[in-house]
Order: C-alpha cells, then sequence, then structure tokens
C-alpha cells in the first residue's frame, strides 16, 4: 500500500474589497489554511479549511504531519484517532479538529483519486447536481436596493430558496428586509433566517422573532451560541419557528448529543469544522435516523461531493455564497469555482473533489 510521502501547507490570506461586518466583528481578510499531501505512489490529494485568522496551517505543519508521514490515505478514520489521542487536551475542539478536517478531505481526495472516481461516486451516489440556497442580505446598506439586486440575480440563476443575514440593525428593518424578500420571491419559496449570535437573550430573540415570522421562515439559525441550547429549544417553544446551529460542532458526537437534547430542528454541518468527510456523514445520518434534516455552511466545492452521498439534506438544497458578491473569498484560489445551472449545483466528474486549485494565486496569498 502507498504511503503518505509528504506534507506541505499554505496560509492564504485574501483581503477583502471593504471591511465587512459578521455580528459583532468587522472582518478586512478571509483566510485558508490549505494542506497538500503526496503519497509515495504520486497522488495528490488537497484539503482546506476556513481558519479565520488562526494559524491553523502552522498546527497542521507542527503538530500533525509528524503523526501522519508513513501512513496510508486510506486509514483516514485510524488518522483522525491518532490525531485526537494525541493532542488530547484539545481534541473535539475547533482549532485542532479544523485541521484535521483538512487532512481528512485531502485523505479523501487522494483515495477517490486512486479510484478514478470523484468523491461522490467514491461515496456511491450517482448524482449530477444537487440544488442550493443563495446566502444574502450582508450589505445593509440604507435602503433595501442592494437587497433586492442580490435576490433578483439569485432568481435569474435559477435559485429558488434563499437564507438572509439578520441581526445588524433594528429589529424592524430585520422584519422590513425579510418581507422584501418574502414579496419579491413568493409564497412557496424556502427562507432561513441567519443571526450570527447577534440575538441577546432570550426577550430579544422572541422580539425579533416575532416580528417577521409571519413571512414563513424555515429556520432561524445560530440566534445562540452552540453551547446555548436550552435557549434555542425556548426560542422555538415559544415562537413556533425552527431553529438551526451547528456549523462550529466538531465531532459527529457532539452533532448526536444537540440532537438527542432536540435542540435543533435543522442541523448544520461544515466538513472542514466537524472533522472531514466520515463525521460529516455520520453527522448527518444520525440526524435522518431522528427525523432530521441537515445545511451545510458554503464551501460548496467539497459539500456538494458529501452531500451528494446523504439522504436527508434540507430541501432548499446546500449553502451557496455567490462569487460576485466578494464575501466569501474562496474563488480566489480557484481557477474555476463550481457551475450553477438552473438553481443547481453541478458535481464534477473529475477523480476526487474535482477542485482546480490556481496555485499560483495560493502561493501568491500565502506569501
Amino acid at each position: 500500500m502507498d504511503r503518505i510521502d509528504r506534507v506541505e501547507t499554505f496560509e492564504a490570506r485574501v483581503p477583502l474589497a471593504h471591511p465587512l461586518t459578521v455580528g459583532s466583528a468587522q472582518i478586512t481578510h478571509r483566510t485558508y489554511s490549505i494542506v497538500r499531501i503526496t503519497t509515495t505512489d504520486g497522488i495528490t490529494g488537497v484539503g482546506y479549511c476556513y481558519s479565520r485568522g488562526l494559524p491553523i496551517s502552522k498546527v497542521i505543519e507542527a503538530v500533525m504531519s509528524p503523526h501522519i508521514i508513513g501512513e496510508t490515505a486510506e486509514s483516514a478514520d485510524e488518522i483522525r484517532g491518532k490525531l485526537l489521542a494525541a493532542n488530547w487536551q484539545s481534541s473535539e475542539h475547533g482549532t485542532l479538529t479544523s485541521g484535521l478536517s483538512a487532512i481528512d478531505i485531502a485523505l479523501n481526495d487522494i483515495m477517490a483519486k486512486r479510484s478514478g472516481k470523484s468523491v461522490a461516486q467514491f461515496l456511491g451516489s450517482d448524482l449530477k447536481e444537487i440544488p442550493v440556497y443563495s446566502v444574502i442580505g450582508y450589505d445593509n446598506g440604507n435602503d433595501e436596493a442592494g437587497l433586492e439586486e442580490e435576490i433578483d440575480h439569485a432568481l435569474s440563476r435559477g435559485i429558488k430558496s434563499f437564507k438572509i443575514v439578520v441581526g445588524a440593525k433594528s429589529p424592524e428593518r430585520d422584519a422590513h428586509r425579510i418581507k422584501t424578500l418574502r414579496n419579491r420571491v413568493g409564497e412557496n419559496a424556502l427562507i432561513g433566517v441567519d443571526a450570527f449570535r447577534t440575538f441577546g437573550d432570550l426577550e430579544k430573540a422572541k422580539h425579533r422573532v416575532n416580528l417577521f415570522k409571519e413571512y414563513g421562515i424555515s429556520f432561524v439559525e445560530d440566534a445562540f451560541l452552540e453551547s446555548q441550547g436550552k435557549l434555542s429549544i425556548a426560542l422555538r417553544e415559544q415562537t413556533g419557528v425552527p431553529v438551526s446551529f451547528g456549523e462550529s460542532l466538531a465531532s459527529a458526537s457532539m452533532a448526536q448529543q444537540v440532537i438527542d437534547y432536540d435542540q435543533v430542528d435543522v442541523l448544520r454541518i461544515d466538513a472542514l469544522v466537524i472533522g472531514g468527510v466520515s463525521e460529516f456523514i455520520k453527522a448527518a445520518d444520525y440526524a435522518d435516523g431522528s427525523g432530521i434534516k441537515y445545511s451545510t455552511h458554503i464551501h460548496t466545492e467539497v459539500h456538494s461531493q458529501i452531500a451528494a452521498a446523504t439522504k436527508n439534506c434540507y430541501a432548499g438544497g446546500i449553502e451557496y455564497l455567490d462569487p460576485k458578491y466578494e464575501i466569501d473569498l474562496f474563488h480566489h484560489l480557484l481557477l474555476r469555482p463550481i457551475e450553477i445551472s438552473d438553481g443547481k449545483a453541478q458535481l464534477s466528474t473529475a477523480p476526487g473533489f474535482g477542485i482546480e486549485w490556481d496555485w499560483k494565486a495560493i502561493q501568491r496569498y500565502s506569501a
């Protein structure tokens, strides 16, 4: 069996054209930790995670790489266990498992390439496309002209479901923006709401949600921290609106816990945080067994391949941030971003994840 021979890391820091306010944070750059793994038979797999300014590539290089050299790509689950055991004090926490996720994605890239299949095919799926929902509303502006343009652009691409960012301004402004969205997309479109943990306490959250729930909300996402699941339960019970969170959960077992405690109606899963491909699927399968749908967190190129192998994806599809609006800047590291046609992500059939990396750009942004 061919072994892991070389592990290379890159920390790409891509500047935003304008500072972006997300919740209480102001962001000037998007940062991505990228890992490139090469085996003794010359197959290269690439994974990455959303590092959010943390030096995760250094963690991969200094802490993780020594443990995986000489292992096989096919032993991805064993590598996960080995890394968690060696770093038990940080096991199942974001920084460590984000780096581990990048490694796992690279290993699955290798395994699929070795089989001559895409990751979706390698996982047993024959899907060629998967619906997406468009994330809109980061730019609040002074009126709704920008929001209306985003909505119309998404509709022109055949996208039928949406998630809108709220919480930056007054509750009344949130309600007006959601009303604008509903009026523009019609009564049958699915609309989720992303609070970015900005609602504060339960009473403030109830006030906001009660102002806009009449417009038909599929879920309210991240009203509170993941550790405040009891507040999510109370919000759902007192407003009747489904709740969603999970993109920061660092293992399938964490996802199982929030499901067992009935804290989510739509589970969020991010393969770049939860530990990679197998942990993503374990979480999705457990949710399915509990009658719960899941949604993803951007990273459409990766999530389209994995979600294709599951049965319980949210009816609106997987999450998509249009590169046109320069909110997530991952596309600056690619030769070609994923294709969206008639509201659906077109799954690459190239071996592996099929991501066309621009290594010159990665080198430039990592300098």
